[in-house]
């Protein structure tokens, strides 16, 4: 894995290169690179890096210091090799060389209910279609995570957007991709989608069917 100091690795980006951000999603809100990726170091990382990026595409990575090599084995033992290195002394480097930075709005659950009485806005869902059409938030429209940077064409960038997902770190990651795409109004409810429902906001819920083929409520 090749490190890059905040100067060549601003290069890179000027040339093309994506931004993969694999820190907590909390710390990246607080500030990130511009038009980076988060894609936190979880267990889901390799699937859901996988599912995000593109085959041939040129990444580079902001990673915590002390999961940079576990990083890159994670990806070196899934077979993937897209990641050309890392910038070296991590986000604080970026920000000590006086490059531009950009944050994420994040609220919680509780912030997001008392929003969903009294503002306008676009509410995303980037959950699964199966979870989406079992339940989800009243007036969410539903994109998918992976299809989510493809169909943002179709949006209107000017306008006003919330979006959550199963977990704060997919609300996260949605909203890093938002603003990837050129959106500059967009706050991630940073909570569990469990969490979320327990706040009292209105949901559409699937019907069930009985024996007989007829539908009744949950």
């Amino acid at each position: 894995m090749q490190a890059f100091d905040a100067g060549r690795f601003k290069g890179l980006i000027e040339e093309g290169y994506t931004v993969v951000d694999t820190r907590n999603p909390e710390v990246f809100c607080d500030g990130f690179i511009e038009e980076s990726i988060s894609i936190p170091f979880n267990d889901i990382f390799v699937d859901n890096y996988d599912e995000l990026t593109q085959p041939g595409q040129r990444i580079i990575l902001v990673t915590e210091a002390e999961h940079t090599t576990a990083v890159f084995r994670a990806l070196k033992a899934a077979a993937i090799d897209s990641a050309e290195g890392y910038l070296e002394g991590g986000f604080a480097a970026w920000q000590e060389a006086g490059h531009e930075v950009d944050m994420l709005i994040s609220i919680d659950a509780d912030e997001f209910a008392m929003d969903f009485n009294y503002d306008e806005f676009y509410l995303v869902d980037v959950r699964s279609k199966e979870d989406f059409a079992k339940e989800h938030a009243e007036d969410a429209e539903n994109i998918a995570l992976n299809d989510l940077e493809q169909l943002l064409i179709e949006l209107d960038n000017q306008e006003s957007y919330y979006v959550y997902g199963n977990t704060a770190a997919d609300a996260v990651t949605a909203g890093s991709i938002f603003k990837r795409t050129g959106f500059g109004r967009v706050r991630v409810v940073a909570a569990e989608y469990e969490v979320i429902k327990q706040t009292g906001i209105p949901l559409f819920v699937q019907k069930k069917k009985d024996k007989e083929g007829k539908t009744s409520d949950n």
